[in-house]
C-alpha cells in the first residue's frame, strides 16, 4: 500500500527530529526504576516507573513534530478512532523484563502510522546506544548510514516464547526441522530483534504473542532493508492483538510461514 502524506511534510527531515527525540527519552533510562509492578500476576509482564515516564515524555513531544498527529503507547493503550489519521505508536521500554532484571537488552520503539500503515520508524538500541530508523519507500538507516542486506546472513533465528510453546506442543517435527538449520534465540526485545534481522545478524524473527507496538517500528526497518514481514496466520491483526508475525528473507518467508502456520492449525484441531 502506498502511504500518502500531506503536501509539504518531509518524512526524511521528520526522521531526524524523531531520532533526536527518542535519544532524549533514552536519557531517562540511565537510572533505576522507582518501582516495578507485575501487570500479569505471573512475573512475566512487568511495567516500571520508567516505562510510564518515557511514554509520557514521548506522548507529549511527538505530536509537536507533526501537526494533527496523536500519540499512544503500550501502557494504558486505547484503540484508535477512525478520525485519527496520523498516529505515533510507542513502546516506551521494549524488553521491560530484561531491564528489570538488569539485562542490557531493551529498546525504545516509535512508529508513525498514516491511515493505518507505518510510514516512519525509529528504535533506540540500548546495548549499543544507537538508533535504527526508516522511512517507507526511502530506506532503513543505522544512524545516518543506509542499511543494506549482507551477502551472507546469520544462522541465528529469534522465536518468541509463545511460538516455541506452540511448536513444542503441536508441531514438534517442525521445531526439529528448524533446529537442524538454525540456532534459536529469544533475546527479549522484539523491536531490537527485528532491527538485528535488518542487519543480517538474525536470519529471521517470528513471534506469536508480539503486539502491534512491539512490531510496527522494527518491521518497517526490516522491510526497508529488504526483508519480508507479515503474519503466518490468516487475517489482519489489531494493534492490541497477538500478531502471529514473521520477518524473514523473501526467499525463506513462505517455507517458514508454512511451518509456523501448521502449529496454529494443529492447535486449533486440538
Amino acid at each position: 500500500m502506498t502511504v500518502t502524506m500531506s503536501p509539504g511534510i518531509d518524512l526524511l527531515a521528520l526522521r531526524q527530529e524523531v531520532v533526536k527525540t527518542i535519544r532524549e527519552a533514552a536519557a531517562m533510562l540511565c537510572g533505576d526504576a522507582a518501582w516495578i509492578a507485575d501487570k500479569g500476576g505471573d512475573g512475566l509482564d512487568l511495567v516500571t516507573s520508567l516505562d510510564l515516564a518515557v511514554q509520557a515524555y514521548l506522548v507529549a513531544r511527538l505530536p509537536r513534530l507533526l501537526e494533527h498527529s496523536v500519540a499512544c503507547g503500550e501502557e494504558e493503550f486505547q484503540a484508535f478512532t477512525g478520525a485519527d489519521r496520523l498516529i505515533w505508536l510507542i513502546d516506551p521500554l521494549d524488553g521491560t523484563v530484561n531491564f528489570a532484571a538488569g539485562l542490557p537488552f531493551f529498546a525504545i520503539s516509535v512508529a508513525l502510522l498514516v491511515d493505518g500503515e507505518t510510514a516512519l520508524a525509529a528504535v533506540w538500541d540500548a546495548p549499543n546506544d544507537c538508533v535504527y530508523s526508516a522511512v517507507k519507500g526511502q530506506g532503513a538507516f543505522l544512524g545516518d548510514e543506509l542499511l543494506v542486506q549482507p551477502a551472507k546472513r546469520s544462522q541465528l533465528a529469534a522465536l518468541s516464547s509463545g511460538l516455541l510453546q506452540d511448536l513444542a506442543r503441536h508441531h514438534p517435527h517442525g521445531l526439529a526441522e528448524l533446529l537442524r538449520s538454525y540456532k534459536v534465540r529469544n533475546l527479549g526485545s522484539q523491536a531490537l530483534q527485528l532491527c538485528y534481522a535488518a542487519t543480517g545478524a538474525l536470519s529471521f524473527v517470528a513471534s506469536r504473542e508480539a503486539k502491534g507496538w512491539d512490531d510496527a517500528a522494527g518491521a518497517l526497518i526490516a522491510t526497508e532493508a529488504g526483508l519480508k514481514y507479515g503474519t503466518y496466520r490468516d487475517g489482519r491483526r489489531a494493534v492490541e492483538a497477538d500478531q502471529f508475525s514473521l520477518c524473514a528473507a523473501q526467499a525463506e518467508f513462505s517455507a517458514l510461514a508454512k511451518i509456523f502456520g501448521k502449529s496454529c492449525a494443529l492447535a486449533n484441531k486440538g
